[in-house]
């Protein structure tokens, strides 16, 4: 279910290993619900400190890349970016927000910096809600594996494995969506932060976006969302027979009101 596609690194790795990109999976099932280390310690690319916990509150998108990248990674956080500026019922930094965090334990805020300053792979008027960031500490595989994702670095394609995908927390912090990179479209992400807490990304129009969660379903095997069409079908059985039945109730008062002004 997950391609764990290949990026280039620019310094030498911190250890060799061989390459079995298999260990990257996700196990979703086991870490759908979980929650990350809210104490996490971390460092923005304009130097600024804080801790996960603090992005709690809305729903969060979080795309665990490396700076030292010159192919997936920024070809990732352009996507999102191309990606979200078609979601047009979410607004970024109100709605919802964006955090892109290294796995590199040598990347520093510099290099987070220099990261955005070289690909140009974040719009600036999206930066308010979108952080780059580094770990404090460089505990990267501690926190990583707590969000199952998994990573090493491969000798024969010099660069790190690891799955191209998005994290979506949910306002309390837990996971609630895994969606990769070869999947990535306005539709899926809108209906991923649905998913994540429609009450408190759209708290004027939630029926519509209950409705919107109900009728769309997670299919794994394809990682995109579809028509939920059992139940679709269902709502229309039953708009249906209410339809019928307000229509026989409708013809029955007449037939008695007809009766009454003959009498």
């Amino acid at each position: 279910m997950i391609a764990a596609l290949p990026a280039i690194a620019v310094s030498e790795p911190p250890r060799a290993s061989t390459v079995d990109a298999s260990v990257t999976r996700i196990d979703e099932a086991r870490h759908l619900g979980a929650q990350p280390n809210f104490q996490a310690a971390m460092t923005d690319s304009e130097g600024r400190e804080f801790v996960l916990g603090d992005l709690r509150g809305k729903p969060l998108i979080l795309l665990l890349s490396y700076y030292g990248c010159d192919g997936t990674c920024p070809t990732m956080n352009m996507e999102l970016a191309r990606v979200l500026r078609k979601v047009d019922r979410f607004r970024l930094g109100e709605d919802y927000r964006v955090l892109t965090l290294s796995f590199d334990a040598r990347d520093d805020q510099r290099a987070a910096a220099d990261f955005l300053a070289k690909t140009g792979a974040v719009p600036a008027d999206m930066l308010a809600g979108w952080r780059h960031a580094v770990l404090k500490d460089r505990d990267v595989k501690a926190f990583a594996a707590g969000v199952g994702f998994h990573f090493f670095w491969s000798d024969a394609a010099q660069a790190f494995m690891h799955p191209n995908v998005l994290i979506f927390l949910t306002p309390q912090g837990r996971i609630a969506r895994y969606i990769y990179g070869t999947r990535m479209d306005a539709a899926t992400i809108e209906n991923a932060l649905i998913d994540a807490d429609w009450e408190r990304i759209a708290n004027s129009t939630a029926v519509f976006d209950m409705l919107t969660g109900a009728c769309f379903s997670y299919n794994y095997a394809t990682g995109r969302y579809q028509v939920n069409y059992a139940l679709v079908i269902g709502l229309g059985s039953l708009a249906l027979g209410l339809c019928l039945i307000a229509a026989g109730a409708w013809a029955y008062r007449r037939k008695i009101k007809r009766g009454t002004s003959h009498a």
